[in-house]
């Protein structure tokens, strides 16, 4: 077989082969830091200077094993203004989806129905536009900073060969429910990974003609 027919068999392998599955965003589960109030290892802060909150300071059940986490209203921006979080920006490709999850929890004070009562959200950007809008409220059955965290899974399609993801407390009356964020994951998603069937027939086709053109070219030198 030809040199440049081994090449080009091998680049419709890798082009059609299922993408590695790998997190794009560092220091999801903020493992890295430790301070309340200095920003995030690998992360920017939108608006104050807010850190990590152990989960041992206020008893927080733990998300995924994790001892820390980052709240969007923590010890340097007890009362956010609407627009602040956190966000990160990641090497994407044009055109390719994108599966973004992370747990989310709330403050969820004792004083919020009457004091600080929000409404609250936390909404999750990629380059500046929303891609979803997610609601906080008062559980009255859970003490403050002890509810338990909810995974959410939140698709996106690359525009730009760089995405900056963000999660931002938004709404009114802010500082009893604010968002809470954990093992944030951002990976290439699987349905963009799976070749569709027609790829998988153009695949075996080639191959079986590269085979065919092989065996001619044995059967010629004899």
């Amino acid at each position: 077989m030809k040199k440049h027919s081994l090449i080009s068999l091998a680049a419709i392998l890798v082009t059609l082969a299922p993408m590695s599955r790998a997190d794009l965003l560092l220091n999801g589960d903020f493992s890295l830091s430790t301070s309340p109030t200095a920003t995030p290892t690998d992360w920017t802060n939108i608006g104050p200077s807010d850190g990590v909150i152990a989960d041992s300071v206020f008893g927080t059940p733990s998300y995924n094993g994790d001892t820390y986490y980052f709240d969007t209203g923590g010890y340097g921006d007890s009362a956010p203004a609407s627009g602040d979080g956190i966000e990160q920006t990641v090497a994407t490709s044009i055109g390719t989806q994108y599966a973004l999850s992370f747990g989310l929890s709330n403050e969820n004070t004792p004083n919020a129905p009457t004091e600080y009562a929000g409404p609250e959200f936390l909404t999750v950007l990629v380059n500046g536009t929303a891609i979803q809008t997610i609601p906080v409220a008062y559980n009255s059955a859970y003490g403050g900073f002890q509810l338990p965290w909810v995974t959410e899974n939140l698709n996106f399609t690359a525009t730009s060969s760089s995405s900056t993801i963000a999660f931002t407390v938004t709404g009114t009356n802010l500082g009893d429910l604010d968002p809470l964020i954990d093992g944030v994951d951002l990976e290439v998603s699987s349905t963009a990974a799976v070749p569709e069937p027609t790829s998988l027939l153009l695949l075996g086709t080639m191959v079986g003609l590269v085979g065919l053109t092989l065996r001619r070219k044995l059967a010629g030198s004899r």
